[in-house]
């Protein structure tokens, strides 16, 4: 829907919109867009968390809600967002780590899919998410070989996981397959953690 995340309402209502006109209806929201922030606590500052919270969490609810207007007219649909496999653990920061910050804003992310799970469900919209691991892409493409060694070596799978998993498992929620699913959350990690 959108190339960047939508941290504003105007954005996430363009994106919706453009969506409209190029499909003619949404059934669907998949929702990805994040920052990511390795910094630990002692040098972490007010506004840096206040980003990763804008664009993490107030853009997830924006853009959930601007697909939902579209939604609840047109008879319902799915919504899937992506909380992160360090809300079981926690996150310190580092190479390689989810800072607090990141952290905090998928955590975040539980109580808000959790939300309009149950706000939405009377509108035949179905609300889950996924909870990736460490997945090839770009916001892990700058991972030492130190680093990436790491998450190999905690998770089950032996091995950094791919986008295309993360996507199989979005499609299943956004699927009929998943009509009886909703507030879930789904672990996409390798085995790295079991949690949440």
């Amino acid at each position: 829907m959108a190339s960047r995340p939508c941290s504003d309402a105007a954005q996430c209502d363009a994106a919706v919109a453009a969506a409209v006109t190029a499909f003619g209806a949404i059934d669907g929201l998949a929702h990805l867009a994040a920052i990511h922030s390795m910094k630990p606590w002692r040098e972490l500052h007010a506004a840096d968390f206040e980003k990763i919270l804008a664009v993490n969490v107030t853009g997830s609810f924006l853009i959930s809600q601007a697909a939902a207007r579209h939604m609840e007219k047109h008879g319902g649909g799915a919504i899937v967002l992506t909380t992160s496999s360090v809300i079981s653990v926690g996150g310190v920061g580092g190479t390689g780590r989810g800072g607090p910050a990141y952290a905090t804003s998928k955590a975040a992310i539980v109580g808000l899919m959790r939300s309009l799970a149950r706000s939405l469900a009377p509108h035949n919209i179905r609300v889950n998410a996924v909870s990736p691991g460490s997945i090839s892409t770009p916001m892990t493409a700058h991972y030492t070989q130190e680093a990436l060694a790491g998450v190999s070596a905690r998770a089950l799978a032996g091995r950094i996981g791919e986008a295309d998993e993360v996507a199989r498992t979005i499609g299943f929620l956004m699927s009929e397959d998943a009509s009886y699913i909703f507030g879930e959350i789904i672990n996409v990690n390798g085995g790295a953690v079991f949690g949440l």
